[in-house]
């Protein structure tokens, strides 16, 4: 499948009669909603298609310019996976409440941080976690 960034009005006239053949491109310029897949994609493709993910992760940060978003646009799917994790830990002997409450609070601080002071609004958080 083949990979052009960009946008169209899509589905046209034509293709809403078939579905199936339905195409989709996504603008990141305009859709944040499309910011967060086109993250998730790159993220998710890292391993085996590492020139693709630096591709996508470029075109994020061209689209991304003074948007002043957190440090992702998957807060919501970072937010999901979290509680999922702490519903597991929740059920092990070792759980410990006032841990998972510090953690959620310093992820919730760390998604909420523009993105031009992330990495440094990360190293402080972490250095004051200790």
């Amino acid at each position: 499948m083949p990979f052009r960034p960009g946008a169209i009005r899509s589905p046209s006239g034509s293709e809403r009669s078939a579905p199936e053949s339905s195409r989709i491109e996504l603008d990141p310029r305009r859709d944040r909603h499309a910011r967060a897949a086109l993250e998730a994609y790159a993220d998710s493709v890292a391993a085996e298609m590492p020139w693709l993910a630096e591709s996508l992760d470029e075109q994020l940060r061209d689209a991304a310019r003074g948007d002043h978003t957190g440090a992702t646009y998957c807060g919501a799917t970072i937010e999901r996976v979290f509680e999922l994790a702490h519903a597991w830990a929740a059920g092990q002997p070792d759980y410990a409440s006032t841990a998972w409450e510090r953690v959620r609070a310093q992820l919730q601080r760390m998604l909420q941080e523009p993105a031009p002071g992330a990495p440094a609004a990360l190293a402080a958080h972490m250095a004051g976690a200790d």
